[in-house]
């Protein structure tokens, strides 16, 4: 060791360190020793000389004969089993090193030596040498067809090119189907970013499961609305569950499974206030265009189509009182009628979203195993987009956060950025991106990019579930966790994808009106869901979010709040003249926004409402349900006005209404020259370049039906849209590979 530091010394008096070294400095210690002797650095290493924190060897490494040593060649310790150690003390010999790297060695070394251990006892126990040498044989080959033949196209990114062509931000109802329809160009390249995960939830795809999926499911964005004044009053804190899917599929991934389009005059009122392109028959092609309908009647009938991706069948179990429901209708007044096909009123077995089974949601439709092959396709999941980056007044591209990452992360965009966030998600992406009312935005300090009134026109069905209890030969028929989970219907499903399970409950529907004197006389006043779903009470107070504290007991009778078997009348109003708004709580992408639905503000709607409930509990007390209803549940309520008359109704649907998840029209379309649109019938956003709104905050008005039939052909429609400019105003395509080379030479 003295003579090494004599060395060091020496080294340092070198002509090479004397243009750098002033002074070597000395330890203050008394030596008897001439300095930089031998002896001199041997005294003063006795005094200063210190462990170099590097210590090794305490677990020594040997031959498994060698008694001095601890572990032996694979690092297990000796005459021991299920024990290694892996670490710097398994060191025979220190290395001439700081031993970080050395551990590091050691470490993958083991790793290795771990994973040969755990595999080859499994091997070499079941297989004879000879079967051993045929089964690797075998393996290897299978490997090397996948690496050389099968080697597929994984659309799933970590990391993204600099730019894409078109960049959808929300890969739920719309986002889907706009990724497949722009891919059909393989000249184009596609980012698709979506908050929430994969598509691979087992019970999103069970069509009964529906229940499970709406609150708390993690595959639910849990909104929360602002406490409601005119409604929810039985409600925690006044206020009512939002579910919204945050999954590929979006909401169409957790919804109720109910096909419906609404009826022809929803679209002509769209043409009329300025959608221009949008009456019900210039978009009847594309309802036809993602529609693949089952039903025999339908295969010839020029208002449906049967080749699309989308498959709509009927339901695989319907009960015996779906006849009893529209022979009341029609003794009611209403006629058996295609309840699709544009019509105003009339009463209608039910079609459901679903395919051998399985829950037809857009990305099982659109995003099928062909489609993830395509190479021009990338798509980001648990992607939040915080904002849209304009130059001037075009989109020039995104910012998003990815995960649990925390900084944010940048893709550039050369032909549109398309929001397909919903009705919620669109906006509030649009408010963080300075897009959006002028004074809303300047008190957050946001740049303004174009003063609009996204955000308004909040529009959203009201609900009520009135629900029976079945005599006991039909309860059968009846929608419970026990009645759908029992043995029988689990068997039928898992092997022949038929029975309960296959069914989300739903048996048909209805629209009627009620209003003598109606504001609009081509449209029906309220749609009527009959549905199987049993009082489940654990779910309906979760899923509804009523208030325990407040009605212990949502039911009068105690048979009524026992007995969970039955089928229940869903009382929906078409046409809610009561508009809330959604705004920016902060700037903060992921702070919710402040919901305001404002759901029965105008008090027509609370009328026109119990009008329609009253309606379906005089159906419910026809001669054709008799058979069938053993009672009608009342809600447990201290109303001073007598049962059944619209007063009464009017108290039960202020406490015990709900929002029937249908959210639209935040970013409403309109005439270029409307002030109150926010996107113009081409569904790009009035003022701007280079990007688009798809999804339900485009309807000016709300259709009466459930929302993702007309959300699936304002995809279809957009995706046209979109195609026909590009071929229009962008010069002829060059492949995509040619983009990414560019990307990455700039």
């Amino acid at each position: 060791m003295a003579e090494g530091v004599q060395f060091c010394h020496d080294l340092l008096q070198s002509k090479h360190f004397k243009p750098y070294v002033k002074e070597i400095r000395r330890f203050n210690i008394d030596s008897l020793y001439p300095y930089n002797s031998i002896q001199c650095w041997e005294y003063v290493l006795k005094h200063f000389a210190g462990d170099s924190h590097h210590p090794v060897g305490t677990c020594k490494m040997g031959a498994i004969n060698d008694d001095l040593a601890v572990v032996d060649q694979k690092l297990r310790v000796r005459g021991l089993k299920g024990i290694r150690v892996v670490d710097a003390s398994i060191m025979p010999v220190i290395a001439s090193c700081n031993p970080y790297a050395t551990v590091a060695m050691i470490a993958e070394k083991a790793a290795d030596l771990i994973e040969i251990n755990r595999l080859w006892p499994t091997l070499s126990g079941y297989l004879n040498e000879y079967a051993l040498q045929v089964g690797v044989g075998l393996l290897i080959s299978y490997f090397a067809y996948i690496v050389l033949f099968r080697r597929g196209h994984n659309p799933f990114r970590d990391r993204f090119l600099p730019s894409y062509d078109y960049i959808i931000i929300g890969g739920g109802s719309a986002g889907c189907i706009l990724a497949n329809r722009l891919t059909e160009d393989p000249d184009v390249t596609v980012l698709l970013l979506e908050a929430g995960g994969k598509y691979n939830n087992f019970l999103a795809k069970i069509p009964a499961a529906c229940p499970l999926l709406q609150v708390d499911s993690g595959i639910d964005w849990n909104y929360k609305p602002v406490p409601q004044k005119y409604a929810a009053l039985g409600c925690v804190d006044n206020i009512q569950s939002w579910p919204r899917g945050k999954i590929l599929g979006g909401s169409s991934s957790i919804n109720f499974l109910i096909y419906m389009r609404g009826c022809k005059a929803d679209y002509d009122l769209w043409q009329q206030l300025g959608a221009e392109g949008w009456s019900y028959n210039d978009v009847l092609p594309y309802f036809k265009k993602f529609e693949n309908n089952k039903r025999p009647e339908f295969q010839n009938d020029p208002q449906h189509g049967v080749e699309g991706p989308i498959t709509i069948s009927d339901p695989d179990v319907i009960a015996p009182y779906t006849d009893a429901f529209i022979q009341a209708g029609e003794e009611a007044g209403y006629t058996r009628c295609d309840i699709n096909g544009g019509a105003k009123t009339g009463f209608d077995y039910g079609q459901i979203f679903v395919g051998n089974g399985v829950r037809q949601s857009s990305a099982q439709s659109y995003l099928t195993s062909n489609i993830m092959k395509r190479k021009n396709l990338h798509i980001g999941t648990h992607c939040h987009v915080s904002k849209v980056i304009f130059d001037g007044n075009r989109a020039i591209g995104v910012e998003f956060i990815k995960g649990q990452e925390i900084s944010v992360r940048t893709v550039n965009c050369r032909q549109e950025v398309l929001l397909c966030g919903g009705t919620v998600g669109s906006a509030q992406t649009l408010l963080l991106s300075g897009v959006g009312p002028e004074e809303d935005l300047k008190k957050l300090n946001i740049p303004v990019v174009a003063d609009l009134p996204v955000g308004l026109n909040l529009q959203s069905h009201c609900a009520l579930t009135i629900s029976t209890i079945l005599h006991d030969q039909f309860r059968c028929y009846s929608h419970t966790l026990s009645t759908v989970s029992s043995l029988p219907n689990v068997f039928n499903y898992l092997f022949f994808r038929k029975g309960l399970l296959a069914t989300p409950g739903y048996e048909a529907s209805g629209l009627i009106t009620v209003d003598e004197k109606p504001d609009d006389p081509s449209s029906p006043d309220i749609l009527i869901h009959l549905s199987s779903l049993g009082a489940e009470q654990s779910i309906i107070y979760k899923c509804l979010s009523f208030d325990k504290n407040k009605f212990p007991l949502l039911f009068t009778s105690e048979s009524a709040n026992s007995n969970e078997n039955g089928f229940v009348l869903l009382p929906i109003l078409c046409r809610p003249l009561s508009k809330g708004y959604i705004k920016l709580k902060s700037t903060n992408p992921l702070d919710y926004p402040e919901i305001q639905p404002n759901l029965l503000h105008n008090p027509k709607d609370l009328r026109k409402m119990a009008k329609g409930v009253q309606f379906c509990h005089d159906l419910l007390q026809t001669k054709h349900f008799k058979p069938y209803v053993k009672e009608i549940r009342r809600y447990n309520i201290d109303c001073p006005h007598p049962y059944n008359s619209i007063e009464y109704w009017e108290c039960v649907i202020k406490h015990f209404c709900y929002d029937g998840y249908h959210p639209a029209g935040t970013c409403k379309m309109g005439a270029v020259s409307d002030d109150s649109a926010v996107v113009d019938p081409e569904l790009r956003i009035r003022g701007l370049e280079g990007i688009r709104v798809v999804d339900a905050s485009i309807m000016p008005v709300i259709p009466s039906c459930n929302l993702y039939a007309p959300v699936a052909m304002i995809a279809e429609k957009a995706a046209d849209l979109i195609k026909n400019y590009r071929r229009s105003h962008i010069r002829p395509p060059h492949h995509w590979l040619l983009n990414v080379c560019n990307d990455f030479r700039n």
